[in-house]
C-alpha cells in the first residue's frame, strides 16, 4: 500500500510546515487562524493520507475541490492541557489545582534542591551556543536510557533524538522550540524540549538524572515549565499523550487524539485503500482501549518488563546504608565523587544523605575506608553515614 501517506500533525504542523493541500485552515475554540503552510507538491488525488494525532481542541479544515474528498475520523488516545489562560497568575493556577499540602511539598523539594546543590535554570529560547545545544543532547539521551533501564521499560522516543536533534536548533533560534536545563554547576541534570506554534506549547520530551530522584527533579521540571509557560503569555500547555498517571495531576482538561483518513473516492483504488486503512484504524484503537482497561493490560506490562531483563546483566552495585560510632572510624581517605566516574556509583547515596540531612554538597565530604574495597564514608559536620557496596561480582 505504498499509495498511504503517512503524516504524524503535530510533526508537520510545527517544525516542517508540510501538511497536505487537503486543508485550507486550522482554528481553536476560539476561532483565531493558525499559519498553515501545505505541501503542494502533493498529489491529493492519487494518495490516501493518515494524518495521526489531531488534538480535538483545533479544527483542521478541510478544502472543497473539484473531486470531492472524504475524511473519515477515528479517536485515538487521551492527551492532557494546562489551560493557562483560564488563571490571573501562574500562582493562581497552583492554588486552584493542588491542595495546600501538595503546594507546600513543590516547594520544599525545589528549596531543598538548592540548599544541596548549585542549582542554575536556564531557558535557551531565541539563541543557545551550538557546542552547548549538541552537548545537552548527548547528555539527553544518556538521562533517558539511564532512567528507562531502572523502569525496565523500553523507552519508544529515543529512536526519535536524532531527528530532533536535526530540527531543533532552527527552532529555538527562531523562537519555535525551547529546551529548558536545570544545571548543577555545570552539569545537566534535567532537560526539557517543548515546541511551540504563536500561542500554543507542546512539551515533546524530556529527561532527567535519577540520582537526583530523591529531589523529586520531574516535578520541579514540569514545574518551572509551567511557570516559563505563564511568564511568555502562551495560553495552552499540551502535555501530549502517554503516561496519564503523571500528567493528569498537572492538567486542567483532558482531550482526545484523531487521525485522519483522506482519500479520494472517485477512483475505485484510493477508494478501497482509504475505506479499508479507516477499518483498520478503527479496529487498532477499539483493541487498544478494551486492553487498556483490562487486567490484560497488567499482564503485557508484566511480560514487557520480563522481556526487557532477558539478556541484560545486572551489574547495578546494591547500596547498603548504616550508621558507624565515632570510633570505628579509621584510615580513611578523601574522594572527589563528581569528578571521578569511577565513583559514579557512590552518587545516589550522597544525594539522598544531602536530601535527608538538609547538607550542601559544599559541606559534605566523602571517604573510602584504605583497608576495604566495598565501603565508604559520607560525613557532614553533623552527622555521619557508612555505605556499604555489593558490587555483585
Amino acid at each position: 500500500m505504498g499509495i498511504i501517506k503517512n503524516i504524524t500533525f503535530l510533526k508537520a504542523f510545527l517544525a516542517e510546515n508540510n501538511l497536505p493541500p487537503i486543508y485550507y485552515s486550522i482554528t481553536d475554540n476560539e476561532g483565531f487562524n493558525y499559519k498553515l503552510e501545505t505541501n503542494k507538491t502533493l498529489n491529493i488525488n492519487k494518495l490516501i493520507f493518515l494524518i495521526k494525532d489531531i488534538p480535538d481542541y483545533l479544527h483542521v479544515n478541510i478544502k472543497e475541490s473539484e473531486e470531492k474528498m472524504i475524511l473519515a475520523k477515528v479517536k485515538t488516545l487521551k492527551g492532557h492541557l494546562v489551560e493557562l489562560k483560564s488563571f490571573k497568575s501562574f500562582s493562581d493556577y497552583l492554588k486552584q489545582n493542588f491542595s495546600a499540602k501538595s503546594r507546600s511539598n513543590l516547594r520544599r523539594y525545589q528549596n531543598r534542591l538548592e540548599t544541596c546543590f548549585n542549582i542554575k535554570y536556564t531557558c535557551y529560547y531565541g539563541a543557545i551556543p551550538k557546542q552547548e545545544y549538541d552537548r545537552l543532547f548527548i547528555v539527553l539521551k544518556d538521562l533517558l536510557i539511564k532512567r528507562f533501564n531502572q523502569k525496565q521499560e523500553v523507552n519508544y522516543e529515543l529512536q526519535y533524538l536524532d531527528e530532533f536533534h536535526g530540527i531543533v536548533y532552527d527552532l529555538i533560534l527562531n523562537k519555535k522550540a525551547s529546551l529548558f536545563v536545570i544545571y548543577d554547576n555545570d552539569n545537566p541534570i534535567s532537560i526539557r524540549i517543548n515546541m511551540n506554534k504563536e500561542k500554543l506549547g507542546f512539551y515533546i520530551i524530556s529527561g532527567y538524572d535519577i540520582d537526583y530522584s530523591k529531589f523529586h527533579l520531574g516535578s520541579i521540571d514540569m514545574l518551572k515549565n509551567i511557570a516559563w509557560c505563564f511568564d511568555n503569555n502562551f495560553e495552552t500547555y499540551d502535555l501530549l499523550k502517554g503516561y496519564d498517571y503523571y500528567k493528569k495531576k498537572w492538567a486542567t482538561k483532558s482531550h482526545h487524539y484523531y487521525n485522519h483518513i483522506v482519500y479520494n473516492p472517485n477512483s475505485i483504488k484510493t477508494s478501497f485503500i482509504g475505506k479499508l486503512t479507516y477499518i483498520k484504524e478503527r479496529i487498532k484503537y477499539k483493541c487498544y482501549t478494551i486492553i487498556k482497561n483490562s487486567k490484560l493490560y497488567l499482564a503485557y506490562k508484566k511480560i514487557n518488563k520480563k522481556t526487557f531483563k532477558i539478556g541484560r546483566i545486572n551489574d547495578k552495585p546494591t547500596t547498603v546504608v548504616s550508621n558507624i560510632n565515632e570510633n570505628e572510624i579509621k584510615n580513611i581517605t578523601p574522594i572527589l565523587i563528581e569528578k571521578i566516574n569511577d565513583y559514579a556509583f557512590l552518587r545516589k547515596a550522597l544525594y539522598d544523605f544531602l536530601f535527608i540531612s538538609k547538607q550542601s554538597i559544599n559541606h559534605v565530604i566523602v571517604y573510602k575506608f584504605n583497608d576495604s574495597e566495598n565501603q565508604f564514608l559520607i560525613k557532614s559536620k553533623n552527622k555521619k553515614q557508612l555505605i556499604t557496596i555489593d558490587k555483585n561480582e
